[in-house]
């Protein structure tokens, strides 16, 4: 079990940092991410999606990420169904849809 620490609490973090973890920060915004993530994460902000927090599960094997939503972001969940394309291995299944203003 990783050590209790109030050093990294005001990146609402509550444990030691470790080795596959380092502090970041996008848009003036600090946090512990995991190493392997920080693309991802980076590739959000830099389209104007700003995450609260996520986990990669190391131990678990399960993941979770969170996005904030802006006033002017919409989410749609959605089975898909491609009825004009020749593309089929998508149909039937289920898709998060997210509409945000680009900051470009």
């Amino acid at each position: 079990m990783r050590k209790i620490s109030k050093e990294f609490k005001k990146y609402n973090h509550h444990h030691q940092i470790t080795k596959d973890q380092k502090l970041v920060n996008f848009s003036n915004n600090k946090f512990v991410a995991d190493k392997k993530r920080i693309p991802l994460l980076k590739a959000l902000n830099e389209c104007g999606l700003v995450t609260r927090t996520h986990c990669y599960g190391h131990k678990t094997g399960y993941s979770f990420i969170g996005i904030m939503f802006e006033n002017d972001m919409r989410i749609e969940i959605r089975k898909i169904f491609e009825k004009d394309a020749k593309r089929t291995k998508f149909n039937g299944k289920t898709e998060l849809l997210i509409n945000w203003k680009r900051t470009d």
